[in-house]
């Protein structure tokens, strides 16, 4: 694909991934702000409730809500009651960039774009790929001014995978649901910050 005309969105979808990426400010010097990766699920998005309206045909209510003979909730109601007043703070110091892990990318997709965060958000990144590896090609592709950037997510895994890589990065780990012991274990990096909402992670923000 070619270099999208500035200043429009551009769409980036492969078998594995799937990129909305803000081109008005990609290797331009206008985002000169420390990028904030943030993880979707149990972070943003309550995926517990979500799943309790999928109940236990998990698997066949998804296949059903994305061929259309099941009508689709309003995404938006499973948001956090803390995220859109994050997200709009947050975006006046920070480029937002949406990090998201998901093995069905499509239904990602759609859980993401009914939600209704895409306005409040500069890029959004849905892979299967290690995050850790995905915010350091995105780092380099908008032209690391060397800001502090942060990282937000709920998994020790995720935290520990982004830490290996991309050691300056400040990461974040959110506790919205208790995590059992499995979660921990193995892991080589600790979160520099843990926190229990997303009101806690913009105290930690505007300290910075």
């Amino acid at each position: 694909m070619g270099t999208p005309s500035v200043g429009i969105k551009s769409f980036h979808l492969d078998t594995m991934n799937f990129r909305y990426e803000n081109s008005y400010f990609l290797g331009s010097y206008m985002h000169r702000k420390p990028v904030l990766f943030l993880d979707f699920d149990r972070t943003l998005f309550d995926t517990d409730q979500f799943y309790a309206w999928l109940g236990e045909d998990r698997f066949g209510r998804i296949l059903g809500l994305m061929g259309g003979s099941i009508e689709a909730p309003d995404f938006s109601v499973y948001l956090y009651p803390d995220t859109l007043a994050f997200l709009k703070t947050a975006r006046k110091t920070h480029r937002l960039v949406l990090l998201t892990y998901a093995i069905n990318t499509m239904l990602q997709r759609r859980k993401v774009r009914d939600s209704g965060i895409i306005p409040l958000l500069d890029d959004v990144i849905i892979s299967s790929r290690d995050k850790g590896i995905e915010a350091k090609e995105y780092l380099a592709r908008i032209g690391d001014p060397g800001w502090e950037h942060a990282f937000i997510d709920d998994a020790p895994k995720n935290i520990s995978e982004m830490k290996a890589v991309n050691p300056d990065i400040i990461t974040l780990r959110i506790e919205r649901v208790p995590l059992s012991a499995d979660a921990f274990h193995g892991l080589i990096h600790e979160p520099d910050v843990v926190v229990k909402d997303l009101n806690e992670v913009l105290q930690h923000l505007l300290k910075e």
